[in-house]
């Protein structure tokens, strides 16, 4: 018996409008969704640590990722604490304690984001029960959403509508058609912080 999937627990809210028939001498064309491009690791906790899944990624190496971009974030933390500048000063004790309450405190702001949207949701899931199933040591929270996706329409070539036999229908009706078509799609973000 297969388990459940685990995209069967998320509830999504209906966005997309019917949209008109596309005459079949028009196809739309999917463009890529669009996202900033992935900060390194090492760089500080003002830029937003995200991953994006596909289906076809790996749900180890993914984890791998995340727990990189956590680690670095905890050197980050601790890295005032470790260098040597606070020796011989008075007070040492207070100051070392009040850096270490502020870099666990900066540690559990900084996340790292898993976004998936389509089939790849389900590997997003399952990265997070990854890391909870881990709970002493991170904490998760998914969030639900929908992203908006542009499509071309663009016409068939000939040697396509020819190979289709859709000749006729070009001839059928001549109408304006819109250059762009849009669509909602689901997303998951799944947060993994540091407790």
């Amino acid at each position: 018996m297969t388990p459940a999937p685990l995209t069967k627990t998320l509830e999504f809210e209906k966005k997309n409008q019917n949209m008109p028939k596309l005459p079949k001498h028009v196809k739309v064309q999917k463009r890529p969704i669009p996202h900033p491009s992935t900060p390194s690791p090492y760089s500080g906790s003002s830029s937003p640590k995200t991953i994006y899944v596909s289906s076809s990624s790996p749900t180890m190496g993914v984890v791998k990722r995340v727990q990189k971009y956590l680690r670095a974030a905890e050197n980050r933390a601790t890295a005032k604490l470790l260098s040597g500048n606070n020796k011989g000063k008075k007070g040492d004790r207070r100051n070392q304690f009040a850096q270490l309450a502020q870099s666990n405190e900066a540690l559990k702001k900084e996340e790292v984001f898993v976004k998936a949207t389509g089939r790849a949701m389900e590997r997003a899931l399952k990265v997070g029960k990854w890391f909870e199933a881990r709970g002493e040591d991170y904490t998760v929270s998914v969030k639900t959403g929908s992203v908006l996706l542009k499509g071309e329409n663009a016409e068939l070539s000939k040697s396509a509508m020819r190979k289709r036999k859709r000749a006729v229908a070009r001839l059928e009706g001549e109408q304006e058609l819109p250059e762009t078509r849009t669509r909602w799609v689901n997303m998951v973000e799944v947060a993994v912080s540091l407790k």
